[in-house]
This record gives structure tokens, sequence and C-alpha cells, in this order.
């Protein structure tokens, strides 16, 4: 990216305060998204700017394209901090910082069951409908409506010593239980052998060892504040 021209667009955008510096910093998370923060140096103050960066979103945003860029190469960086002085100077600082990219694996981790529930619901869904499982009725439009094949579930993972996943899915309806021969779809099962593997490795002083995932599941979202009432992980 052109970096002097983001320097004077944020030189322009930012006039909230008189300052001897501005710090701009970029944080980076695993996925590419971040935090864009402008904070106003004067003397040992810091006051941080309040002022949207909209006005030069496009410019700002071209910062992200170099992470993608650089990513997978020596030259990665998490973080990005710019230094401006009143006279327009600036100096560059771009760094893999371990402790943000623990941090990022840590709160995806720590949601990753949602996207699990979510999975398994589409999962089901289209493999119910496809093999003629889902019931159906006919609305008072005379569309065909499909109606809910299960109320809740019981979805267990398990991580054999070989690193191969075995999985079992226990749907009940009005009380009765049934085991689904459900096949899983690559991508998921990748998912699952990468969260063991980095909640393990890691992230081993911030998560207890397991190798059974168990998530109960009510045909909607896990409220993220019940976590532990839904979701839990053993070591068998």
């Amino acid at each position: 990216m052109e970096i002097n021209y983001l320097v004077s667009e944020i030189i322009k955008n930012y006039t909230e305060f008189n300052y001897d510096k501005l710090v701009v910093e970029y944080i980076f998370t695993l996925q590419g998204s971040y935090n864009f923060i402008v904070t106003y140096k004067n003397g040992t103050n810091y006051t941080e700017s309040e002022i949207s960066n909209k006005p030069i979103r496009e410019t700002v945003r071209q910062m992200a394209e170099t992470y993608h860029e650089l990513k997978d190469s020596t030259k990665k960086f998490n973080y990005v901090k710019i230094e401006i002085n009143k006279d327009g100077n600036y100096t560059e600082l771009y760094k893999w910082d371990n402790q943000i990219e623990k941090q990022d694996l840590l709160d995806y981790a720590e949601v990753f069951y949602q996207w699990v529930n979510e999975r398994m619901m589409s999962m089901i869904f289209e493999y119910e409908k496809d093999n003629d499982l889902v019931p159906t009725e006919y609305d008072s439009d005379g569309d065909l409506e499909y109606l809910s094949s299960w109320d809740s579930g019981v979805f267990t993972f398990h991580i054999d010593k070989n690193n191969n996943l075995e999985y079992k899915v226990v749907l009940t309806k009005d009380g009765k239980e049934r085991t689904l021969d459900l096949p899983l779809r690559d991508y998921f099962v990748e998912g699952i052998l990468d969260h063991y593997l980095v909640t393990n490795n890691e992230l081993s002083n911030e998560w207890k060892p397991w190798n059974t995932m168990i998530l109960k599941s009510l045909h909607y979202d896990i409220p993220y504040d019940k976590r532990e009432e839904f979701v839990n992980y053993i070591l068998e």
C-alpha cells in the first residue's frame, strides 16, 4: 500500500486536538479483521480519537490487503504502529505479536461450539431433506413447508489416539431418541480436528486437555453465557 498517502489522509481526518504525535495502531485477528485506533499524544497525555474513519475507510482498509498478502510469508504482521509527527514525518512498526495471536485463538476457541451447532443443524437438515426424513405439510397458500424432525440432539465428537474423528449424532423428537447416520462434511471434520490441536497445544495453558466434545443442541443458537450447560469437554 502507499503509506505516504495513508499518512496524509490520517492527518487530514484527525484534527480533534493539538498533538505532538498521532499514534495510529492496527491490531489484526487471524482472520484479517482489525481494530484501527488513533490516539493523540501531547506530552505525556494520550487521548483516543472518537472520530469515525469512514471518510478515509477505503484507504485505511488497504493495510488489511497488505496483511492478507503477507500473512503466509516471513514478513507477516498482526500489529502495526505508525507515529506521525506534527510536521508530517512518521515512523512505522510492523510486527507479529504472539500474545495477540494467542488471544485471538482463545477468543475463537471459546465460541467454537456455536459454529459446531450451526453447522450440525444445517448438515442434519440437508441430509434428512435429501433422504426424505423431514416431515412436510402444505401451508395455507399451498406451498410445501418443512417441519422440524427433532427437538433436541446430542452430538459427541471423539478424537482417537491416531487423530481420527469418531462421532455420534442422537436426535430426540417427542421424547423418542434415534441415532442418525449422518456423513460429516470434510471441512467440518477438519474444523473439529483443528480445534482439538489448537486447544491441546497452543492453548494448553488456558484449556484443559480433552479428546471428547459433547454438545447438547436445542435446535437453535446456544446462548454465549450458557456454554457450560450445553458443551462439555472431557478426556477419555
